[in-house]
């Protein structure tokens, strides 16, 4: 049997993170669109955008001043007239740490994503990094000041991917311990924008 790389997990994860955050607001009396794509961020907006005839002007704004940058798997999720982003790191490791956490930090402060998920196919965090979250969870969630003065918050999650059962393994840690604690602040984003 030949064994599969990273990017060959991409599809399943990216699908499987979709399908849960639209279950999670399908009966809800504003659901949400989801559009998921690997690859460069810009040049998948944009693909987005026009596939889905979004015509939101801050989707659309957001996307033009977005730099280009090479991600994993990036998920837009919408309204219609408001987004959030996600970032998604995906690691094939036999465990992750601090360096890759790092990697997911950067890559949501450059695009200015509001949630990060960092997972780990068929393998967890390192010891190290399960003690430095659990001495310190506040390293899950950062506020980045732009030159306006105008504050974003990032969320991070760290999670294992399950080959065999397609599913996620929860660490429980920061404010993205579960995809339930995801679809919570996603909920509360489009209550309060």
């Amino acid at each position: 049997m030949k064994k599969r790389d990273e990017v060959s997990y991409y599809q399943e994860i990216m699908d499987f993170i979709k399908t849960q955050i639209e279950s999670n607001f399908l009966a809800s009396d504003k659901p949400l669109k989801v559009y998921s794509k690997t690859g460069e961020l810009r040049k998948g907006l944009q693909e987005i955008i026009r596939e889905n005839g979004i015509t939101s002007p801050s989707i659309v704004n957001f996307a033009s001043q977005t730099p280009p940058l090479s991600l994993d798997i990036f998920t837009l999720v919408t309204d219609g007239t408001r987004f959030q982003l996600l970032i998604e790191e995906i690691k094939l490791l036999s465990s992750v740490g601090l360096t890759q956490l790092s990697q997911l930090i950067g890559y949501t402060i450059v695009a200015r994503a509001k949630y990060g998920l960092l997972i780990n196919v068929n393998g967890g965090e390192s010891p190290r990094l399960t003690n430095l979250l659990l001495n310190d969870p506040d390293l899950l969630h950062t506020k980045q000041i732009l030159l306006d003065g105008k504050e974003v918050t990032h969320c991070y999650g760290v999670m294992e991917w399950e080959p065999m059962t397609k599913n996620l393994i929860y660490t429980g840690h920061g404010p993205i311990g579960t995809m339930a604690d995801l679809c919570g602040l996603l909920e509360k984003d489009f209550d309060t924008l």
